[in-house]
């Protein structure tokens, strides 16, 4: 209903502003090169965004006989970095970085997965084939979280997205709005403000200065999947605005799979003088999905399209889905401001405020129970940064406060029943930083970080009856009381995170990079990890039992050695890294009992190589002009993740598979179109559980692309994905220990447990794409 009602609504608004829409999109935006007494040296535009440094050394090299050359620009933006300032940044960060474009013109961007799914060292695992709950990985950071994710920091254009306890919802991040995603794992990401083993994804999104003009999109697909993009952006004077919206929806591969969305998110930039610059941001986003949950591997087999109907022994356990009818549905506002002020040539003051609410309600798909959340969350950030002979010194502080208001309800037949529990929880973070990036030659630079972090946890239950909590049983179909005394809990956490790295640029033009670091991490947990659930009969109940869970904080010390190059005809990003766990945050789950909790353990060890690599073999096939080229591209993740003492002394720590693999090969012919093969393979069986009772198969899928580019400013293309359609398990249910067998019946094992989620079956889209 909500989103049929913004469509209606859109439509209208759209046609009625088109015309005030494209007035001063011609507009000239140019800069020129400027002699010493600021006479133009020339009439010639130089666009200084896609100015290489070369090119620069090559203009200022003409100019010789001129006292200076200054380069003045009306498109670069003091707030929204450009692509190649980004390259720059990137290249003095010691460590394993990667830096994506996107262009939604040529592919379809609906998930996380789409826009990273060749990007080293990001592993995602989608669960139902939709904007949903995917989980996202980077070096085993927050392997277990469940409903909310942790372990890896979000932000959108510099500002962070988590909520303040740490967590956070992959899906109200749209792919499709962003120019281009930076990720930086591990403590690479300390300054800016990210100190967990997964380090920080940044989607910087469009600006009028960027991408003026209007660029509009349509897709259409399999299971009745449609979406629409439409983006405007321009700039005046000292102006500059850029607005997108995203929707989409489908009916899922699966029964139980309807899912929709809606994202509109805007920017609005005013240039008070070529000094200081402010950014407002507003994001407004929409999501609503069925959970189909999971299904024992040989209902997958059978019929992935199917869901789990329930405890039926001894046959199967899991979910009833078609009975629970577990969601999500989630709604997030969001505005912010980022200022800067350039107070000279060498130094720079950033200065960004954040408030963020959402109304976030969860329903569960194992214990029949809802989550009704309303967050609330403010957050600033002040950085300093000055260069300072062959110094360049970064620091800041970036502070956040969240209150949340949290209520568990009985789910009957998918509705909010009887409430249970009603928490207040209030999370406060500060963080100080600072790093130095020393040029001690033209070749080679040491870069030095430190971190200071406080957290503080505060639970207090506001519950008005704690000894009188109801709790239902679907087997008797009767309610009942169960006490559980009151929770109020304050934990805090602090730790003090260094790094040092060196990098040393190599080759002919020293265009290749060797970088090593070592680093300390520190994650605090999340409020979804300190408190705990118990069913204590079987999972057609709901909770019997709340309990506060008291944990330490996981850190771990890492060292990283690698080495990178960026270039169009060969690009390599490779890292290894090894890091020592201590008291690593996982989940406990016994879905017999319906136990949920969180534990540390105190010892793991996570080793790991991340390779992302592109070349262009060959170029010029078909074209006199050396335009057409065929390209490969993709990336490869070994990760080696074990226990090193405790119960599972010597086990795999369970969901990460040992190696992972993606490519693209294709063919392009500029202007005309291009034809790309894509492959994703996992080719080892990989443990869902820490005792390796049981494994997700291996499996390797198929896709391709194609696209047409004859007509000026429009692209059209359809993608295929699976098309051998492949029965597979894209995702599983993580637990901590799985019975086996799980229950006292002669002919039930652990086989006959619903933990894995199918990947979708094959499903082609089109889409058609206009830019003006």
């Amino acid at each position: 209903m909500f989103f049929q009602y913004i469509y209606r609504l859109f439509i209208p608004l759209f046609y009625l502003l088109l015309p005030l829409l494209t007035y001063g999109q011609q507009q000239n935006t140019t800069a020129t090169v400027r002699d010493g007494k600021g006479l133009p040296i020339t009439h010639e535009a130089v666009d200084v965004d896609s100015l290489s440094l070369e090119k620069y050394t090559t203009l200022k090299a003409r100019s010789v006989l001129l006292d200076e050359v200054v380069v003045v620009s009306s498109r670069q933006s003091l707030t929204s970095p450009s692509f190649r300032l980004l390259e720059q940044m990137h290249e003095r960060i010691a460590g394993g970085t990667s830096l994506v474009k996107i262009d939604p013109a040529v592919r379809r961007l609906e998930t996380f997965k789409d826009a990273l799914r060749y990007t080293p060292g990001v592993m995602i695992q989608e669960s139902f084939g939709s904007n949903d709950l995917p989980r996202l990985n980077i070096r085993g950071s927050g392997i277990q979280s469940n409903p909310q994710r942790r372990g890896v920091y979000l932000s959108q254009d510099g500002i962070p997205v988590n909520f303040a306890d740490g967590s956070y919802v992959t899906g109200v991040l749209d792919p499709s709005s962003a120019q281009y995603v930076e990720v930086l794992k591990g403590a690479n990401a300390l300054r800016y403000g990210a100190a967990t083993l997964g380090g920080t994804i940044n989607f910087n999104t469009y600006t009028g200065i960027s991408a003026p003009g209007l660029f509009t999109k349509i897709e259409i697909g399999t299971h009745d999947y449609y979406s629409g993009l439409l983006r405007y952006s321009n700039h005046w004077d000292k102006w500059d605005l850029s607005g997108t919206l995203s929707i989409g929806k489908q009916d899922g591969f699966r029964q139980h799979n309807k899912n929709e969305k809606f994202n509109l998110l805007g920017n609005v930039g005013y240039r008070f003088n070529k000094d200081i610059e402010t950014r407002l941001f507003l994001s407004y986003s929409y999501i609503n999905f069925d959970i189909p949950g999971p299904l024992t591997m040989q209902a997958l087999l059978d019929d992935p399209t199917q869901v789990n109907p329930g405890v039926m022994l001894p046959y199967a356990m899991g979910p009833n889905i078609l009975r629970d009818k577990p969601k999500r549905e989630l709604s997030l506002f969001r505005i912010a401001d980022r200022t800067v002020f350039r107070l000279s040539n060498d130094s720079r003051l950033l200065l960004s405020a954040s408030y963020q609410y959402a109304d976030d309600r969860f329903v569960f798909p194992i214990v029949i129970s809802t989550q009704h959340s309303f967050y609330h969350d403010l957050g600033a950030k002040a950085e300093f940064s000055r260069n300072w002979n062959q110094h360049s010194i970064t620091a800041g502080f970036l502070g956040s406060y969240g209150f949340t208001d949290r209520r568990g309800h009985i789910n009957k037949d998918g509705f909010d029943s009887f409430m249970f529990s009603w928490d207040h929880l209030h999370a406060l973070n500060a963080t100080l930083y600072i790093e130095d990036n020393w040029q001690l030659t033209d070749q080679l630079q040491l870069v030095g970080n430190l971190q200071i972090v406080y957290n503080e946890r505060n639970s207090q239950d506001i519950f008005p009856f704690p000894d009188l909590r109801p709790w239902y049983s679907h087997s008797s179909h009767k309610y009942r009381y169960f006490y559980s005394g009151n929770m109020t809990k304050i934990q805090t956490y602090h730790a003090l995170n260094p790094r040092i790295g060196t990098i040393y640029n190599i080759g002919i033009e020293k265009d290749i990079q060797l970088f090593a670091n070592i680093s300390q991490s520190y994650e605090p947990p999340t409020f979804d990890e300190l408190i705990g659930t118990e069913v204590s009969e079987n999972i057609n109940t709901s909770p019997k039992k709340l309990f506060v869970v008291e944990l330490d904080k996981q850190t771990a010390t890492t060292i990283e050695v690698g080495t990178r190059r960026m270039g169009k005809r060969y690009a390599w990003n490779l890292s290894f890294y090894h890091s020592w766990v201590k008291n690593e945050l996982l989940e406990v789950k016994d879905f017999v009992l319906g136990v949920k909790k969180t534990r540390n353990y105190p010892q793991t060890n996570h080793t790991g190589l991340e390779w992302g690599f592109s070349i262009v073999p060959l170029e010029g096939i078909f074209s006199a002009k050396e335009e057409d080229i065929f390209s490969l591209k993709g990336m490869y993740n070994y990760s080696h993740f074990r226990f090193t003492s405790g119960e599972y002394k010597g086990n795999r720590l369970a969901g990460i598979p040992r190696h992972y693999l993606t490519s693209a090969l294709e063919y392009r012919y500029p202007g005309l179109g291009f034809l790309e093969f894509n492959a994703e393979w996992q080719p080892q069986a990989t443990p869902i559980d820490h005792t390796n009772t049981l494994e997700q198969p291996p499996f390797s899928i198929f896709g391709f692309r194609i696209g047409f580019e004859g007509i000026d400013n429009c692209t059209l293309y359809l993608e295929g994905i699976n098309i051998f359609n492949k029965y597979y398990a894209a995702n599983y249910v993580i637990s901590d220990e799985i019975h086996n067998p799980a229950i006292p019946f002669p002919d039930f094992s652990s086989k006959n447990m619903a933990f894995f989620m199918p990947g979708p079956t094959r499903v082609f889209y089109a889409g058609v794409s206009y830019s003006f």
